[in-house]
């Protein structure tokens, strides 16, 4: 008994844990298409972007992310058309904490894109991921110090991994559509057989278009995808109502998980938006909902007023 006792405590926080971090959940997805699709970096020009995201707020020691990135499109400082080839360049940065898990991961990304008719753009990416997990066991009480399972994970406790990402795109000023493959490649200097299925090949598809109806009113809708083997399909949509160009209101679903509700305000260059998460009745006793905080400046100028562009996504 005490075996498994001590088996089942790993579980829940080393398997569970880790697989939550692999697939990593943002309500403000479209504001930080980087972090899913290399293709993608630098859509929006140069910029810097970061979030702040809790979870399970009434339990203790619950998921706490923070990110943060900078994306910088060439084009910007060549000042071109933009008639050739674009190129890219991201670095993001990931903080998470989980229980007894510590996850930080660094992501380095390039994307190009070439022209391919009016107002429409092919767009390809890679990115180099470093992943670094520490598992506390100080932390966790558990029934039999000396039970092999618990030994091995005392003396292996940091995983690290290496990984390889792809992506292709199609972009245009009021859509985008992308898929990338994440860990296509990988590695690591772990030997722990727990974690061992842990980072597993995942597949995203992402899509998003945007119309202004009026000169001071105008949609956005966008969607997200994901499937590995561990965690199956996940998929979110969200839909916000933008005015003047200038500020939003927004609602989304993420099946079978929660419901999302969204609020922000764009000045000049900046953007501040706040995300609030509530569970579905499927998983209400399991995920109390979450709060999610995004701050983004953007190098590129962008339109302002009201009118029939739109800048939002």
């Amino acid at each position: 008994m005490k075996r498994y006792s001590t088996l089942f405590l790993l579980s829940m926080f080393a398997c569970a844990g880790l697989k939550a971090q692999n697939r990593q959940d943002v309500a403000n997805f479209s504001q930080f298409k980087q972090l899913f699709n290399p293709a993608l970096t630098g859509l929006e020009g140069t910029s810097i972007k970061n979030f702040y995201r809790d979870q399970w707020t009434s339990f203790e020691d619950a998921p706490r992310t923070l990110f943060l990135s900078g994306e910088a499109n060439l084009q910007d400082l060549t000042k071109s058309k933009g008639d050739g080839l674009q190129h890219s360049f991201g670095i993001s940065l990931l903080h998470d904490t989980y229980g007894a898990l510590t996850n930080n991961n660094l992501n380095l990304s390039y994307g190009a894109g070439i022209k391919i008719a009016d107002k429409l753009r092919l767009r390809a990416g890679i990115a180099v991921t470093y992943n670094n997990t520490k598992f506390d066991n100080a932390s966790l009480i558990v029934a039999d110090p000396t039970d092999p399972a618990y030994t091995s994970l005392s003396n292996n406790n940091n995983v690290k991994k290496y990984g390889v990402n792809i992506g292709v795109a199609v972009t245009s000023d009021d859509y985008y559509f992308g898929y990338s493959a994440s860990d296509l490649v990988k590695g690591g200097d772990s030997d722990v057989a727990y974690f061992n299925d842990v980072y597993v090949l995942q597949h995203t598809v992402q899509a998003g278009y945007r119309r202004a109806l009026s000169s001071n009113i105008g949609l956005v809708l966008n969607g997200i995808y994901r499937y590995d083997e561990n965690m199956k399909g996940t998929a979110e949509a969200q839909l916000k109502t933008v005015f003047l160009n200038s500020f939003w209101l927004g609602a989304g679903y993420r099946n079978d998980i929660a419901y999302t509700f969204n609020t922000g305000v764009r000045f000049k260059q900046f953007k501040i938006g706040y995300s609030r998460e509530l569970s579905s009745n499927k998983i209400a006793n399991t995920y109390r909902g979450g709060n999610e905080i995004t701050l983004s400046y953007n190098f590129t100028p962008v339109f302002s007023g009201a009118g029939k562009t739109l800048s939002i996504w």
